[in-house]
Order: structure tokens, then C-alpha cells, then sequence
């Protein structure tokens, strides 16, 4: 790995620190990930595997929409390898790596569907806190550029980064302390169940411009960028179910 790359990484790292929000924060890491072909990424706490709620622990989902939801349809969370080994490791992987071990047919099921949706291989990057539970930073892609002796560097800065999101995701939400009514909270829901917003506007009898102002009044009362953000942060807080 020559000085240039090194330099860049510590550059990130840095940047990461001063970031004055989550989304630069996360445009920064987007960057570096970039540039190692990675272009998927993950960061999420890991409760239990049986935990139905688990979307609650997530702080970005990175992933495409398609993969995201056919994992959440076909409950790979419950048999995920990447998840069961982060919880145990201290160091950083591969994902080809859990190859070399013996998957079950159902582990072998999540990273065959993976490869399918174009992450055939990818890095994960355990987070262990004190007086926090399990989490990981993890990234993908069809195909990985990642230099040798890079690894540790990029372990510093998936740490630096689950970090500072951490903490601001805490602060902004300190400052939400505004809950949805019960009518967002039932938008929200059917959001979260896949339905567009003229589905939604059927469903519910209101026109498209209350389910669009609705929805901007839930990103707003969240901090949220986009309904899926939204729907994440609606859990994390218990104010819907899915």
C-alpha cells in the first residue's frame, strides 16, 4: 500500500472525526469505499438472531433496496454468517473467508443470494463496545480492490465512523422528542410494508398530496432524509411495527 493511499485513508479518518452530521460522515466513508469497489455498506447493531425486530439496531442501510428486501422477506438475519461470526470476532473478514469454514445449507443460502444481487464478495468489520451489544460495519460488492495491509486502516476507519454515527444519531435523538401521531405512525407502517404512496392513498381514502405532506412531516419530526431513513428511525424508537 503506497504513502499516497495511506495518507487519503488517515485524511478520511479525520474528516470522519470533524463531520458535523451523520450524512457527511457517511459521504465520506461512501468515498473510500469507492475507491476499494466496494459500493454497498451496512452499519447496524446485532441483537439476538431470533430478534424479529432487528432493523431497530440499524444506523445506515447502505444496501440496495431489492437485496434489503429480500432479506428481510426470506428472514436471512436469522441464519446470516456474516452476522453470527460478527458477533463472536475481534478482527476484521472477508467474506470469502466463511467459505473456507462449514456453512449450513441456510448460511450458504444468504451469501449465494448476496452474490446473486451482485455482492459476491465484501469485508465486515465487528464493532464490540463497552456497555453496548454487538455491531458491524460491513461492505460489499461484486467485486473488491482492496490493497494489502489496507485492512487495519480500514478497520480504523469503519470504528471511527460507527463512532461519530453513533453519537449523533444519540444527540438528534435527544432533540426528537416530538412523536408521530397515530395517522403517521399507520402511514408509516404501510411505508414500511412496500406500498407506494398512491397505494397508500387508496388504501387510506386521502389524496396524494396529504400522504406527501404527511410524509414530509414525518421526515421532518425524525430528522430523517428519505421514508426508508424514516422507517428506520421509526423503529429504533418503537413508534411503529412492521
Amino acid at each position: 500500500m503506497n504513502n499516497a493511499a495511506v495518507g487519503e485513508l488517515f485524511a478520511a479518518i479525520s474528516a470522519i472525526d470533524d463531520s458535523p452530521s451523520s450524512d457527511r460522515a457517511l459521504e465520506v466513508f461512501q468515498g473510500v469505499l469507492n475507491r476499494y469497489g466496494l459500493n454497498n455498506f451496512l452499519i447496524t447493531g446485532l441483537p439476538v438472531p431470533q430478534d424479529s425486530e432487528w432493523h431497530r439496531e440499524i444506523l445506515h442501510d447502505g444496501w440496495a433496496s431489492e437485496w434489503f428486501a429480500r432479506y428481510e422477506s426470506e428472514g436471512h438475519f436469522l441464519y446470516d454468517p456474516c452476522a453470527a461470526r460478527s458477533r463472536l470476532a475481534t478482527e476484521p473478514f472477508l467474506w470469502h473467508e466463511l467459505r473456507a469454514g462449514r456453512l449450513t445449507t441456510r448460511a450458504s443460502l444468504v451469501m449465494d443470494e448476496a452474490a446473486e444481487f451482485g455482492m459476491k464478495d465484501g469485508l465486515c468489520v465487528p464493532i464490540h463496545m463497552p456497555l453496548s451489544g454487538p455491531a458491524v460495519v460491513t461492505a460489499a460488492s461484486d467485486r473488491m480492490e482492496i490493497p494489502p495491509g489496507a485492512m487495519p486502516l480500514i478497520e480504523a476507519l469503519c470504528v471511527h465512523l460507527f463512532r461519530k454515527i453513533s453519537r449523533l444519531e444519540s444527540k438528534s435523538g435527544a432533540e426528537e422528542g416530538k412523536p408521530l401521531t397515530p395517522r403517521e405512525r399507520e402511514l408509516l407502517e404501510w411505508s414500511a410494508d412496500g406500498k407506494s404512496a398512491e397505494d397508500i392513498s387508496c388504501i387510506l381514502g386521502v389524496t396524494m398530496n396529504t400522504v406527501e405532506s404527511h410524509h414530509r412531516n414525518i421526515r421532518e419530526k425524525l430528522n430523517a432524509t428519505n421514508v426508508a431513513h424514516a422507517i428506520v428511525k421509526a423503529l429504533r424508537r418503537h413508534e411503529i411495527q412492521i
